[in-house]
């Protein structure tokens, strides 16, 4: 080794050494720090108090609103929301427009960085449609950019887009330059996402020069990381360190500490893939000192993470798990799911390479354990998207609606003018000219060309509410279970799944819970088998159909999986139990005048212990043995809905399933289907009847039987409710 070497590894040695005393001290700071910046809000929040007591103006009191905002916009992010309500109310009451779609903005931007996507597109929505009735061009387009950008973070990209050119088709038409780059740096992101290699770099290097143009060091820094981004992706590392170079010496002049230190950790990152340790521990630790300034401890959380798995790399254990503890202990005492993973399995990886494999095997039973909280929330981002996807298109839909609505009376309004023109322009008529007549046809026929014009208008919305609706069925079809479940656990099995509309109100839900092993490496011997699974089987009937009754399906499937697969409770009763608190908790039923609910039946099947158990709520149960017909009626009560409160108890019924069993759950669709000669209802006995004269047959024939009969029941009535009907031999 060099002389030149053997220094940079004693300064580096040292340089360790002295870090590892300073993490102990670590947790204290980051929590003096917070607690100052929570003593300067409680301090602001006295004033506020006080200026409300002495009856200060309304200005006054939405400049403390704006400093209380973004003072805790960051760390306490509820709270900045409470301040942004209360001076929206002000906005409101003094009908400042301007400053309404201000402040409806700053709450879309809190909505959108705690990830409930479906409340910041409705703000910025509303900010949009203010900025646009003030006709504040500039606005409007940033307003659009937001928009695009909360459809782009849920990967719905094609939508994303066409926001994104809406913007710049503004920023254009006004000549902003600054716009046009945004709108073209976010153009390209999309291109980069959906592959598109040549497009974003088309549309990045235009952004750049139009950023150098306006010589904004903020702009051009922005640009010069969408760059970085590209270049990553595209594995070429040397442009890569390039542009986050100067990235980084932009956002220095713009002295923008916050994205100086995101792209040093960004340098770190590219360093680490590249093996080269000391830059990137360098890179890290440039980071980690702005964000002590910053007070970004979620970041800081990330770095001992970072800095912990190059020591761990290096074999420099102690320092490695000292690192990786303090992360663990910030990220629980938060909350933080990545970062505690993050801790978690690099805790695991330095036992296990200190042979301490108990240790490492609880680390990694921890750290699977996190990262199915980490699958469950983003289970709940997956089904924010479908309320943006459908929710924000029934907003889009209400502005059409009004916009519609307008022309309509106005439309009204010139008829009646029509008509007045009309009866002067007759008396003129029969006075004095008979050329006047000519005129009056004239208006006519423009109005009736406008008439129709409307009308294509309409048509046109038509089809792109058809084309929403249709796309979040998509969606719904996507997150329901295939048959391949049921022909997978037992004999043979079928779904006949024939909602009223495009989306539904209910849907069906299989899981299989069971003991899982431990990975190869740290079993232990005294460790059993696998155990065999329990097998979950559900129909769920929500309140209503179509868009209403599908937002109801979604939250059923998400609470199935979070009190299933994520609380791992697999006994029906329970599951109801469960189900109905949750129900009426997310919808507020006990304080709201919601009563949407959900009727349901569950099954557990234990094939190692030969038992069924079943529970209903309002749904029964039809299982067949030995020729013989047995039904099991549910309780009569439903999950939620208008028999509020959180104590409802559910029936469990335990079946023997030694002998060969052929069961059915469903929803009430098709017994109550009006048809037949008199136009009666299918009726419950009937349906029960068809489905026990049919059960010794094949699946796919007991399905097309229930399709068949339903047809040929219904004739030309329209179909009433959603029908479900799941079959299972075992």
């Amino acid at each position: 080794m060099t002389l030149t070497k053997i220094l940079i590894h004693k300064h580096i040695t040292k340089t360790l050494k002295t870090l590892a005393m300073l993490w102990a001290m670590l947790l204290p700071l980051c929590s003096l720090a917070q607690n100052s910046n929570e003593k300067k809000i409680d301090s602001l929040d006295i004033v506020l108090q006080n200026h409300y007591a002495s009856g200060a103006s309304d200005r006054e009191i939405c400049t403390i609103l704006t400093k209380l905002y973004n003072l805790s916009s960051i760390s306490q992010p509820y709270l900045a929301l409470e301040y942004a309500g209360q001076a929206l109310q002000i906005a409101n009451s003094n009908e400042d427009m301007p400053a309404q779609a201000d402040w409806h903005q700053k709450i879309a931007d809190i909505y959108f960085e705690q990830k409930v996507y479906y409340m910041a597109m409705e703000n910025y929505l509303m900010a949009y449609t203010q900025f646009k009735q003030l006709d504040m061009k500039r606005e409007t387009a940033y307003a659009l950019l937001n928009i695009g950008r909360t459809y782009f973070i849920q990967n719905v990209d094609e939508v994303a887009l066409s926001y994104y050119h809406q913007s710049e088709n503004i920023f254009n038409e006004i000549n902003d330059r600054e716009g046009q780059a945004r709108a073209k740096n976010n153009i390209g992101s999309v291109n980069l996402a959906m592959y598109q290699y040549d497009k974003a770099e088309i549309n990045f290097a235009e952004a750049l020069n139009i950023s150098l143009e306006t010589k904004d060091p903020q702009l051009i820094a922005e640009t010069y990381r969408f760059l970085a981004t590209l270049y990553e992706q595209n594995d070429d590392y040397e442009n890569e360190a390039k542009m986050l170079e100067e990235a980084v010496t932009r956002f220095r002049i713009a002295g923008n500490k916050k994205d100086i230190a995101d792209v040093y950790f960004s340098m770190g990152e590219m360093n680490y893939h590249t093996e080269n340790y000391v830059k990137a521990y360098s890179d890290y630790q440039k980071a980690y000192n702005l964000y002590m300034d910053l007070d970004r401890f979620p970041d800081i959380a990330s770095v001992y993470n970072r800095q912990g798995r190059i020591n761990y790399m290096q074999e420099r254990y102690s320092l490695a798990k000292s690192m990786a503890q303090t992360s663990l202990s910030m990220s629980e005492a938060n909350d933080w799911l990545i970062q505690k993973a993050e801790a978690l399995l690099l805790l695991s990886d330095i036992n296990n390479a200190l042979g301490k494999t108990d240790s490492a095997y609880i680390q990694l039973q921890r750290y699977t354990r996190v990262q199915d909280s980490l699958f469950e929330e983003r289970k709940a981002e997956s089904f924010s998207e479908l309320q943006v996807s459908i929710s924000t298109k029934e907003k889009e839909k209400e502005l059409a609606l009004a916009e519609e609505k307008l022309n309509r009376n106005k439309l009204i309004i010139t008829i009646f003018v029509i008509i007045g023109l009309m009866g002067v322009v007759f008396m003129v008529y029969i006075i004095n000219n008979s050329r006047k007549t000519k005129k009056v046809n004239e208006k006519l026929t423009s109005q009736n060309e406008e008439i129709n014009h409307q009308k294509a208008e309409i048509e046109r919305q038509n089809i792109d509410i058809k084309s929403s609706i249709n796309y979040a069925a998509r969606i719904q079809n996507a997150m329901l279970p295939g048959t391949d479940f049921l022909k997978k656990h037992f004999t043979d099995g079928f779904v006949y799944f024939h909602p009223r509309e495009a989306v539904s109100g209910d849907f069906y839900w299989f899981s299989e819970v069971k003991t899982e092993r431990p990975p190869t490496l740290f079993r232990r011997k005294d460790l059993q088998d696998e155990e065999e699974g329990k097998i979950i089987i559900a129909v769920i009937d929500c309140t209503g159909h179509g868009v209403p009754g599908a937002f109801m399906s979604m939250l059923g499937d998400a609470l199935l999986n979070q009190i299933v697969n994520f609380q791992k409770i697999t006994q029906p009763d329970i599951i109801l139990n469960e189900l109905n608190k949750l129900v009426i908790a997310t919808l507020q039923q006990d304080t709201s005048q919601n009563n949407d609910g959900m009727d349901a039946a569950i099954c557990t099947i234990d094939k190692i212990n030969h038992q069924m158990q079943f529970a209903g709520a309002k749904s029964p149960l039809l299982y067949i043995q030995n020729n013989e017909v047995h039904k099991v009626n549910g309780d009569l009560k439903s999950i939620g809905g208008m028999q509020k409160g959180n104590d409802k108890n559910f029936t469990c019924h335990t079946i023997d399933i030694s002998t060969p069993t052929t069961f059915y759950i469903y929803s009430d669709g098709y017994q109550d289907q009006f048809g037949g000669n008199d136009g009666r209802k299918f009726m419950a006995k009937r349906f029960r009847e068809m489905l026990a004269d049919n059960s010794e047959k094949p699946v796919e024939t007991q399905c097309q039987i229930l399709l068949d009969s339903f047809e040929e029941w219904k004739q030309d009535y329209i179909q009433m409710d959603d029908t479900t009907v799941i079959g299972v031999k075992i």
